[in-house]
């Protein structure tokens, strides 16, 4: 027996089924063969797009020097997305079905939208109504009898109204104007900034505005640059020319910007207020296009930051240590430095010297990473008030070659201020005086034995014959049989000491000071070498001669490094240095343990 519930099912089935046969299959039925879809449409040759929505709202497009450009119903450089992409899907798109009907009864009298492309061979393609489960369009091709059933998906890529497919770029450049962009005129309130890229093939820049020209910092000139490049527009307000510009705070505009090719513009915006009640946005004017916009207000913070913040901070230009050939300091002393011509460096004065290579190199590498923290006086016209008519400190670079030009020359003055944790500087070939860290001053060094080569010996630790070693009151001396082993007198090395011993004298052997620290006997005190009495003494046979080699050890550096004094093999005055931790933690080990307490030392 047939329940109520379900004729109710059979009933509603058979109306599904019905309305299918009706409106989705069975109308008439299909073509044999499905006609060619857009037979004549060749997209490489497509260079203009119209779309008309039932003559209501239209909008053309032209493409030009390959980008394309809006032509209706306003003049603009179009997102070349929109256009591509209808294009694309055009060219991808293969219809669902074909059927031979009246065009009248589906939604092309008329059609609910037109898309024209223009070309060789022009395109046109009409679409209609939905079809009944929305999930396909009717279409239509002028001139083939029938209607196309497409994809709905069709849609998507039709941009509805002009705005959709506007480049929302504030500024609309290609990759050849932005290249070409050599000026840029900013204008902030009652500043006015120019900045111009010397040559046409580097990204030198100078502040030409305001006088007098400065180095610009490249870096933050093309940051501003991406910046702009990628500013989009919000919304767009208006294009009439006529527009009353005050609601917008364009009348007598905050801010404006220009980009130039020399004399040309290429591209300018002026910049307003703020919309009610959105203080992150700001109105804008194109005025290439003269229309209004609405944009991000952050970028435009980067057009109020104040002349220095563009400026060049450096104040050593870019150079490579392979160009120099002189380097001369003046500083608590003077004296230079030559590089060989296989990049070697020696101290020329007051005495030829081994320099140290890496001391050198952090030199340069500070020398042109050293920044001013302000500028302090643009034209100055007595440097005695800042002490650089005879200055506290001056390091010049010289070039390689026979004219021994200067590539660079940095004077330091007196400190500012009382607080003396700035110091005045200048460049040789500026009138300007720019304020500088004391501290980054303090890190060049002044006397010639800071660049000094910190590798003060070198030696097998198998060519050591005699060691003599103090700690406080108590010493303890050892020396090298003929069968090359250790011994002491009257307290025997054990087996294990004799085996450790080697150990450390290898790293002895090949001393190197972590950094030069002070220079004078009268600094040994100060450092704690003289209390208390800790040290090592080396002989060792070289060219049938027998040499000695000390070191003394003071207190530990804020480094954790002991400071120490050692017998310099080229006869300089006393330096005192920081002696590596490694080295000494091995001695330590090793090397004074073996001075005992009840050890009587020599003179005993």
């Amino acid at each position: 027996m047939i329940r109520k519930n379900t004729w109710w099912l059979l009933g509603i089935t058979a109306l599904i089924v019905a309305y299918t046969l009706t409106f989705e299959v069975d109308r008439r039925p299909l073509t044999p063969e499905m006609p060619e879809f857009l037979p004549d449409f060749k997209p490489e040759t497509v260079h203009a797009i119209t779309i008309d929505y039932q003559g209501t709202n239209a909008l053309t497009l032209a493409r030009q020097t390959g980008r394309w450009q809006l032509k209706y119903p306003v003049p603009y450089p179009a997102n070349s997305l929109g256009p591509e992409s209808l294009i694309n899907r055009l060219t991808q798109l293969r219809p669902l079905g074909h059927r031979q009907l009246d065009s009248a009864e589906f939604g092309f009298n008329p059609p609910a939208v037109k898309i024209r492309l223009t070309g060789p061979d022009p395109v046109e393609l009409h679409l209609g109504d939905l079809t009944p489960l929305r999930d396909k369009i009717y279409a239509q091709v002028p001139g083939q009898e029938g209607i196309f059933i497409l994809p709905r998906d069709i849609l998507n890529v039709l941009p509805g109204t002009a705005e959709i497919w506007r480049d929302h770029d504030l500024f609309h450049l290609g990759a050849s104007e932005r290249l070409a962009i050599n000026l840029l005129h900013i204008r902030s309130g009652p500043r006015h900034m120019a900045l111009r890229r010397v040559g046409s093939t580097n990204q030198i820049w100078q502040i030409e505005q305001p006088s007098p020209v400065k180095r610009a910092n490249a870096a933050r000139v093309e940051e501003l640059l991406q910046k702009i490049w990628n500013w989009p527009v919000v919304e767009f307000i208006t294009d009439d020319p006529k527009a009353d510009l005050e609601p917008y705070g364009l009348h007598s505009p905050e801010a404006e910007l220009a980009l130039l090719d020399g004399t040309n513009r290429l591209a300018a915006v002026q910049f307003g207020h703020s919309p009610t009640n959105q203080p992150g946005l700001v109105f804008a004017r194109i005025l290439n296009h003269t229309n209004v916009v609405v944009i991000e207000k952050p970028h435009l913070e980067l057009l109020r930051e104040p002349v220095w913040h563009y400026a060049d901070h450096h104040l050593v230009d870019a150079f490579t240590p392979d160009t120099l050939e002189h380097i001369e300091i003046q500083g608590g002393e003077p004296f230079s430095l030559q590089q060989s011509t296989n990049g070697t460096w020696r101290i020329n004065e007051p005495n030829p010297l081994p320099a140290d290579a890496d001391l050198v190199l952090d030199l340069l590498v500070q020398l042109r990473t050293l920044r001013a923290t302000s500028l302090e006086r643009e034209v100055v016209g007595d440097y005695a008030e800042f002490g650089l008519i005879q200055p506290s400190a001056q390091f010049t670079l010289r070039k390689r070659g026979g004219t021994n030009a200067i590539i660079s020359q940095l004077s330091f003055g007196t400190p500012k201020g009382e607080g003396g944790d700035q110091i005045y500087a200048r460049r040789s070939d500026e009138s300007a005086v720019y304020a500088v860290a004391a501290g980054l001053r303090q890190r060049l060094p002044s006397y010639v034995y800071q660049l000094r080569d910190r590798q003060l010996w070198q030696f097998r630790h198998e060519d050591i014959t005699k060691l003599a070693i103090t700690s406080g009151e108590h010493s303890t001396e050892l020396l090298r049989n003929n069968s090359g082993e250790w011994t002491r007198t009257g307290h025997p090395l054990s087996d294990e000491d004799r085996q450790s011993i080697p150990s450390a004298l290898s790293v002895l052997g090949r001393l190197r000071a972590v950094t030069w620290t002070a220079r004078g006997a009268d600094k040994l005190a100060q450092y704690g070498i003289l209390d208390p009495n800790k040290s090592i003494t080396l002989e060792f046979t070289r060219g049938g001669q027998s040499v000695t080699r000390k070191v003394q050890f003071g207190r530990l550096s804020p480094a954790g490094n002991p400071y120490a004094f050692a017998t310099d093999p080229l006869d300089q005055e006393p330096v005192i240095f920081e002696f590596p931790a490694n080295t000494y933690n091995a001695c330590d080990i090793i090397l004074f343990p073996l001075v005992a307490p009840e050890q009587k030392t020599p003179d005993e």
